[in-house]
């Protein structure tokens, strides 16, 4: 169970095992050596175990992913006792301190909470460009229609929406004939006036 498992323990554990860490040179002729446990399956369930509790614990400090760094790399007294040092250190001074890595996008090995903040990075600087690109074309067809209706005519306009409860699809036949009473210049001038816009005209 996790609440059996503490830092201190996972300290211990290890502190007894590395003593039993056993050399074993390479064969006559062969340069080089080579470290083992006896009981290896033991050693790489604690360091999973190690793993997955400074994953939770102190998530995003910048000693898990040099732990997880140095326990890749080839046994030895000098590989574990630099496992040890790291563990120690959480335990004497356990304020996390942000691996400043984790805020670049480039990183490779990002966590899916990194992934998720990226990606609602892009999606709100998205919405923001739709909705800025809403708004100048909202802006675009009120000054084309200010430019040819009066005051009063857009008072009227408004009023056959409001007689249909505010619902457009509703109230576009009644605008459409509402239109034509003001006249056929003023629709065509307002038709004419969007068209000729040049943040309008560019887009044809």
């Amino acid at each position: 169970m996790e609440s059996n498992i503490t830092l201190e323990s996972l300290i211990k554990e290890q502190k007894a095992r590395v003593s039993q860490l056993k050399y074993k040179p390479n064969p006559p002729g062969c340069w080089g050596f080579a470290y083992y446990y006896d009981n290896n399956e033991s050693y790489q369930k604690w360091l999973a175990t190690t793993k997955r509790y400074l994953g939770i614990h102190f998530l995003d400090d910048k000693d898990v992913n040099e732990f997880d760094t140095i326990s890749k790399d080839r046994l030895s007294p000098e590989q574990q006792k630099k496992l040890l040092g790291i563990l120690e250190a959480f335990a004497l001074l356990p304020t996390i301190i942000p691996d400043s890595r984790t805020t670049q996008i480039t990183e490779k090995k990002g966590r899916g909470r990194e992934a998720i903040n990226v990606t609602t990075t892009i999606n709100n600087t998205n919405t923001q460009a739709q909705n800025q690109a809403q708004t100048i074309a909202i802006e675009l067809f009120l000054e084309a229609i200010k430019d040819d209706l009066t005051g009063r005519q857009i008072k009227e306009l408004k009023e056959v929406v409001a007689a249909s409860n505010g619902d457009l699809q509703k109230a576009k036949p009644g605008i459409i004939e509402k239109l034509k009473s003001f006249g056929a210049d003023v629709a065509s001038n307002v038709i004419a006036n969007l068209i000729t816009n040049p943040a309008i005209w560019a887009s044809f």
